[in-house]
């Protein structure tokens, strides 16, 4: 090799360590910074007629890892789900409190059931009758704040749907952005580590939302789908999501129900057709809990409310035809028991025969509901029967989740157990994937991040190449000037 050309190699090398040793500062002063992924810069020999002619070096790359990156998705979206799941689960069960609560359907019930035990053993006392109604009023007031309860969760649900549909769209405006930007630097040629940065950002936000699947095929190819099969992005073309949010669901509207239960809660659609996805991010937990969780207990709650005004009916013995017992629907005066409990829990009431407030008398506690003039004052046989009545097993629908065959006090159990239990299950299910979550992004950042000890190891071999290369210049520039000399 001639010295010309010594120097020449020795020159791009140069230039080459001084773009490595830019690199790789810039690697440190972003090891912190969160999304970014470690650059590296290809190197390789420059030929020229098949001889050595320096160092040629590439287009700057993101050590990214695909796979890595899949799968820290897709932990994150499992992760998101359960805590949607527990956010709003807590928000229901804190509302319903324990069964040992006071305030809880369990303790409504037992205190029902120990005011009509007070009563049957003064069924004349004024006191008596006033606490074993307040007990009853206490009970439908308690039905009626659970009800509630399903009917606000139901809409939060919805309007965390329709808060997360937004940011969904935003994000693939952003991503749209992005994949021209990334497009236009592919095409001249210049390094896309920090649009692609950006992106894959962006897709992990995507994915807290729904399940993703991710095919890219090159610069502004990239193709962002459900796992339902529903395009969201492809190549540079934004599927938006529709949503409308509903401002108040009552507890009886049934979702894809027939009339007269539902009243067109939206889907999520993406042009036009519904979106479909698996239990995956947020989305899919807000829909689970609207439309399959919520209505659940609902039901529930729905069958220990008929049941309760099935049971005081069947053992009034001044009742006849479908007259109404202490407990009625919407303060009607009669109650079907054959037709559907739906929204029972939400409408029931005590009959108006005998509260004081609703021109109703109160020895009707003590008489019947349909007695037309007080009997005998020591008579507590009507009483003894409702609290009979309490205890007999009675059948169940046992779609909703409970046993087919409980009392009336097993019926109220059951449900609270049933519904805290769900609680407990999506708490335990949020604990441990959100473990997973965390054990996933840590995979990926320990492969892809900016190790900054490893990083200043490289910036020390970069400058000993640097080094190396001067002393050849220098060596070649001192033979050339010993050359220069010789006449």
């Amino acid at each position: 090799m001639s010295i010309q050309g010594a120097m020449l190699n020795a020159l791009s090398s140069l230039a080459a360590e001084q773009r490595a040793a830019a690199l790789i500062s810039n690697n440190v002063s972003n090891a912190q910074t969160p999304g970014y992924v470690r650059r590296d810069m290809p190197r390789s020999e420059n030929l020229v007629a098949g001889q050595g002619a320096g160092v040629a070096t590439g287009v700057t790359q993101r050590a990214g890892d695909a796979v890595l990156a899949a799968a820290s998705r897709s932990a994150d979206g499992a992760s998101a789900f359960a805590s949607r799941m527990q956010s709003l689960l807590e928000t229901y069960t804190s509302a319903i409190g324990q069964p040992a609560d006071e305030r809880s359907l369990s303790s409504l019930l037992g205190s029902l059931k120990e005011a009509l035990t007070t009563l049957s053993a003064a069924p004349d006392n004024a006191v008596a009758q006033t606490q074993a109604l307040s007990a009853a009023q206490d009970l439908v007031a308690g039905l009626q704040d659970m009800d509630a309860a399903v009917s606000n969760v139901r809409t939060q649900a919805d309007l965390g749907i329709s808060r997360d549909v937004a940011a969904v769209n935003t994000s693939l405006d952003k991503l749209q952005e992005i994949e021209q930007k990334l497009a236009q630097a592919s095409a001249r040629g210049a390094s896309t580590a920090e649009f692609e940065d950006q992106r894959e950002t962006l897709l992990a936000d995507l994915s807290q939302k729904l399940p993703l699947r991710i095919y890219n095929n090159g610069p502004g190819k990239l193709i962002v789908m459900t796992d339902g099969g529903t395009t969201l992005f492809d190549s540079g073309t934004v599927h938006k999501l529709s949503f409308t949010h509903v401002p108040e669901i009552p507890s009886d509207v049934r979702h894809g129900g027939t009339a007269p239960y539902t009243d067109g809660l939206s889907d999520i659609t993406v042009d036009g057709r519904v979106l479909r996805i698996s239990e995956s991010g947020s989305l899919a937990a807000g829909l689970k809990m609207r439309d399959e969780t919520m209505p659940k207990f609902a039901d529930m709650l729905d069958q220990v409310a008929g049941q309760l005004a099935v049971t005081f009916q069947e053992s009034d013995t001044s009742l006849t035809g479908l007259q109404a017992g202490l407990f009625t629907r919407d303060g009607s005066a009669t109650f079907d028991p054959s037709q559907p409990f739906v929204g029972m829990a939400r409408t029931i009431g005590i009959n108006t025969q005998v509260d004081p407030e609703q021109g109703g008398a109160l020895w009707r506690m003590r008489d019947g509901m349909q007695a037309t003039a007080e009997g005998n004052a020591s008579d507590n046989t009507g009483i003894l029967g409702w609290l009979n009545a309490m205890d007999a097993t009675r059948t169940y629908d046992t779609s909703g989740g409970l046993p087919g065959s409980m009392n009336l006090s097993q019926a109220a159990s059951q449900a609270i157990g049933l519904m805290q239990g769900e609680r407990a299950i999506w708490t335990d299910r949020a604990t441990t994937r959100s473990s997973l979550a965390l054990q996933a992004r840590t995979d990926l950042v320990n492969k892809t991040a900016v190790n900054v000890d490893e990083e200043l190891s490289r910036l020390m071999m970069v400058q000993q190449t640097y080094s190396a290369s001067v002393q050849i210049i220098q060596a070649a520039s001192k033979m050339l000037e010993e050359l220069s000399t010789i006449r």
